[in-house]
């Protein structure tokens, strides 16, 4: 419902049911009774922050594109959520996993393309979305070595994050713009849900390589 409404650009709706999947994650890992209470803090954090950027990136996406105001919630944005990628690493950090130049580097890659279109198009946001787009690089990497669940959910957030400022600002057509915020919103959720089930269905999961 949430990436119908966001899709069909239905403000109320949207903003009522927007907060519903993230809300139904923080209760099922506030409940779970299978993972350490370090891990438990962490994983709410980064829902947390995640639903704090959603409110911002839901006043964003609502707010007129010649508004001043429009990267101002952006970068609100982006720095919840950068929040919310140190939250999913440190889990995953504690889980073992580790950086690795080889997992990183076509992640970082992949957010090249964005980073081109905000650099051209938003250059005012650039020293936020920059570094979160390097915290998501990041995150991806970690989840990477933590099971096929959460390597899925950390590219989907990858894929998801990569095509906001391409809707923004490359996408002319309402159908075209509003297929792309289906999908920005589809893949988001489906992302959020891979990482926090993989972290509270395998909380003791080691690593692969």
């Amino acid at each position: 419902m949430a990436t119908i409404a966001g899709a069909r650009s239905h403000r109320r709706l949207a903003g009522a049911t927007k907060p519903l999947p993230m809300a139904i994650l923080a209760v099922r890992t506030a409940t779970q009774p299978d993972i350490s209470p370090v891990d438990r803090a962490l994983t709410l954090g980064a829902i947390g922050f995640s639903m704090a950027g959603d409110y911002w990136m839901f006043r964003e996406e609502f707010e007129p594109l010649e508004s001043p105001a429009k990267n101002r919630y952006l970068a609100k944005g982006g720095a919840f959520f950068a929040g919310a990628q140190v939250c999913y690493q440190a889990v995953f950090a504690r889980r073992g996993a580790r950086y690795s130049w080889r997992g990183f580097a076509p992640r970082m890659a992949l957010m090249g393309e964005p980073a081109a279109v905000v650099a051209a198009k938003a250059p005012s946001v650039l020293p936020v979305l920059g570094p979160y787009g390097a915290l998501l690089a990041g995150m991806s990497t970690l989840a990477g070595q933590s099971g096929r669940q959460a390597a899925a959910g950390g590219l989907l957030f990858q894929a998801s994050d990569a095509v906001i400022m391409n809707r923004r600002h490359l996408a002319s057509s309402p159908t075209l713009r509003s297929a792309l915020e289906a999908w920005v919103l589809g893949s988001y959720f489906g992302a959020q849900y891979l990482l926090v089930d993989s972290l509270l269905t395998a909380p003791r999961s080691t690593p692969q390589a």
